[in-house]
């Protein structure tokens, strides 16, 4: 099973899990995309994939061109946010590949359209990862073959009705980056790594993961 890997996000969680992701995936025939419309800030080299030279720069565009200069041309960007079915339109190209949405954001309003997305696909499969400062989940579900395993977030308990990223203030958008630490964010990447290698070796590992800083349960 070859899988395009779609990285929405590419922050705190996004960018760490992104960087790794290639040394998973070079020399084989998957590949990779990651999404975000924010851009680059100094106070994001503290905890993300980024340094100087890249400040002012849209996150995506940024990530994906240091990926592809260690790694060679298996990175493709998208800098805006998701909206709608921006990656529906852009999975076009990749119909001989697997979709497997990677979720790293921090907002419901996101997650609803990333999780109408998997509805609207014929196969894919879903890694959505939440976290505070101390601890995390990761919620998998995937539909392959016409066989459908795993949990959706919405199907444990209902998302809130916050606002997309697009329509926060700059002042709420530092808000929210501040509350996040490094480690923790380091944690969720790993995690999120440890499931993508599981699928590239041909293995879903559906259900929910529970992450703290020094913990980890799989059920």
């Amino acid at each position: 099973m070859n899988c395009i890997f779609v990285i929405v996000g590419v922050g705190g969680t996004g960018s760490l899990l992104a960087r790794d992701i290639p040394k998973l995936i070079i020399q084989t025939s998957h590949c990779m995309a990651v999404i975000d419309g924010d851009r680059v800030e100094e106070k994001n080299m503290v905890r993300q994939s980024y340094q100087k030279h890249d400040i002012s720069e849209n996150k995506a565009s940024a990530l994906s061109k240091k990926i592809n200069t260690f790694y060679g041309n298996i990175c493709e960007a998208i800098d805006k946010y998701v909206t709608k079915d921006e990656i529906i339109t852009f999975l076009q190209k990749y119909k001989y590949h697997v979709p497997v949405l990677v979720g790293c954001v921090d907002n419901d309003k996101t997650r609803h359209l990333l999780e109408e997305t998997y509805h609207k696909l014929d196969q894919c499969i879903y890694l959505d990862s939440a976290n505070s400062e101390y601890d995390g989940n990761v919620y998998v579900k995937a539909k392959l073959n016409n066989n459908e395993i795993g949990v959706l977030r919405s199907e444990c308990y209902k998302l809130s009705d916050d606002l997309h990223p697009s329509d926060r203030s700059c002042e709420e958008q530092a808000a929210i980056g501040n509350t996040q630490y490094f480690v923790t964010n380091l944690r969720m990447a790993t995690v999120l790594l440890e499931h993508i290698s599981a699928i590239v070796h041909g293995e879903v590992k559906e259900g929910v993961t529970i992450v703290k800083r020094f913990e980890e349960i799989h059920y």
